[in-house]
């Protein structure tokens, strides 16, 4: 999964579906019909917050699972939010 970088803001729940990591969820599931998208959600979530530099702990991935049992458009929300900060972190200094 190669989850693109800073993603959104969205203003639509229909601009989130198009993004570019709900296409690659999708597209996973296509690559393995039955299988639950949960995996590839959370690799949205953790690969957002890889390259954000975000250290996660036990409880935090916890709470990924959690999300990634949500509809991979929630969760490219999520995921734009963690970029989005992170690129604003960035352009601050």
């Amino acid at each position: 999964m190669t989850a693109p970088g800073p993603v959104g803001p969205f203003a639509t729940e229909q601009e989130a579906r198009n993004s570019a990591a709900v296409r690659e969820v999708w597209a996973a599931r296509d690559a393995a019909p039955g299988r639950p998208l949960d995996a590839a959600n959370a690799r949205v979530i953790t690969s957002a917050c890889d390259r954000a530099g975000v250290e996660l702990g036990a409880f935090d991935r916890r709470i990924v699972a959690w999300l990634a049992g949500w509809e991979p458009a929630t969760v490219a929300v999520v995921a734009g939010m963690i970029s989005r900060a992170a690129a604003a972190r960035d352009r601050s200094g």
